[in-house]
């Protein structure tokens, strides 16, 4: 790339149009990242602190999972500075892609190996570390090589990452494999094996240091606070996507033990594990969630309309959180999990093309993202917090949790309207 081609990067959004291999790269390094995540969240840490500690599981795991969110909160958003002024001559983002996939293996042995609430502590804060060194990276690319007319496609595409990196994973770690050890490799292998295919090839031109802008902790911390009133698209964008992500989180965090105390499902299939359960409903929902994706992206694309696909499903979103509130039964259980897919799918493609359009910088994009992305790690943090109130030790209410989740939900979708900057 000329010297030309790179100023432009740093001072104007892309116009170039993307390449098929780079959209599939891109794409399978998004699945590759939820195969690390997905899993971990939803079956092996609620099975690590159930092994932990059999009576306060949930207790556990709130607390395990609030530290972890905070800790990530601010590993994004300094990733993302920082990969903003890499000036290696390995590019921007490539180096902390890397670094970060290595150091996410290696919180594995961590957490695989931990016995006590403070080692499974220590072992999910270096995995955050790592994982958000790596994902505040890899979406940078998204505004940094993707113009605003593909931004819906390609958003569509990565959005796969959610549904098949959970299904995928659900199914090795709840289904396939039993043995913790290999629970851990199998997701460790496509996790290093989907960065390779992705790093290696990307075109990431390295920033000379005379483009460096300069980083300070004071320019910093300043540049955290996007005033809402000059940036008032941003601010609702940020708004809405942590109220949905709050919802979601809910309600993913915490199926794994619905299933076990709630629907009973050991007893309604015995013989079944319920990390089985999960992994059948996850599949279940995928279908709907790839085809509602492309067909969201897609058409939000055509019609350059957004904020009408997104909105919608927010709203879809808080209907499967509305049918999982009900009394728990398998046939509502898998009727929700079909609308979930539905709105996650949808969602996911279009709000995160909706959220690069009305980023305040194209130079700081990586920061601008890790400022979004508190609206991904903070509902880590407070879903636990709300969660502890639900299922504390003292009673456990799954249909107000769900509850609580689904007006979350229909709020977020209502705060997309407002948005003037993006149709």
């Amino acid at each position: 790339m000329t010297a030309v081609g790179l100023e432009a990067i740093q001072t104007t959004r892309p116009t170039l149009p993307v390449k098929s291999s780079f959209i599939a790269a891109f794409t399978v390094a998004q699945i590759g990242a939820f195969v690390s995540f997905m899993p971990l969240i939803q079956v092996l840490l609620p099975l690590k602190a159930a092994a932990i500690d059999p009576v306060g599981k949930a207790v556990l795991l709130s607390q395990v999972a609030i530290y972890g969110a905070l800790i990530a909160s601010v590993a994004n958003l300094l990733a993302g500075a920082i990969s903003d002024r890499t000036t290696s001559r390995f590019g921007r983002r490539r180096p902390w892609i890397v670094v970060g996939a290595l150091g996410s293996v290696g919180s594995y042995v961590m957490i695989m190996a931990a016995d006590t609430l403070v080692e499974l502590l220590l072992g999910v804060v270096c995995f955050q570390l790592a994982f958000n060194m790596m994902f505040s990276a890899l979406l940078a690319v998204l505004p940094d090589q993707v113009p605003d007319a593909q931004k819906g496609r390609v958003a569509a595409f990565l959005s796969l990452g959610h549904p098949i990196g959970g299904m995928a994973g659900a199914v090795l770690v709840g289904g396939l494999l039993v043995s913790e050890w290999s629970r851990y490799l199998a997701i460790a292998v496509v996790l290093l094996a989907a960065m390779a295919l992705f790093a290696f090839r990307l075109d990431d031109p390295p920033l000379r240091v005379g483009q460096r802008p300069p980083l300070s902790l004071r320019a910093f911390v300043a540049g955290l606070w996007i005033n809402p009133l000059a940036h008032p698209d941003f601010g609702l964008a940020w708004i809405s996507r942590f109220m949905v992500l709050v919802a979601i989180t809910l309600t993913q965090s915490y199926m794994l033990y619905y299933l076990q105390d709630a629907l009973g499902y050991e007893r309604l299939f015995p013989g079944r594990r319920p990390e089985q359960g999960l992994a059948l409903l996850t599949a279940v929902a995928t279908g709907a969630n790839v085809a509602c994706a492309m067909i969201g992206g897609m058409l939000s694309d055509r019609l350059r309309r957004r904020k009408l696909f997104a909105a919608g499903a927010a709203l879809t979103l808080a209907a499967a959180m509305l049918t999982f509130s009900l009394v728990p039964g398998w046939p509502v259980v898998v009727t929700g999990f079909v609308i979930f897919g539905c709105g996650a799918g949808c969602y996911y493609a279009v709000d995160i093309a909706l959220v690069s359009q009305v980023l305040p910088s194209q130079n700081d994009a990586g920061k601008d993202l890790g400022v979004i992305n508190l609206a991904n790690t903070l509902p880590q943090a407070l879903a636990p917090m709300l969660a502890l109130w639900f299922l504390g030790p003292a009673h456990v209410n799954y249909h107000a949790l769900f509850l609580v989740a689904a007006g979350l939900a229909a709020a977020g979708a209502l705060a997309i309207l407002p948005i003037r900057g993006v149709r």
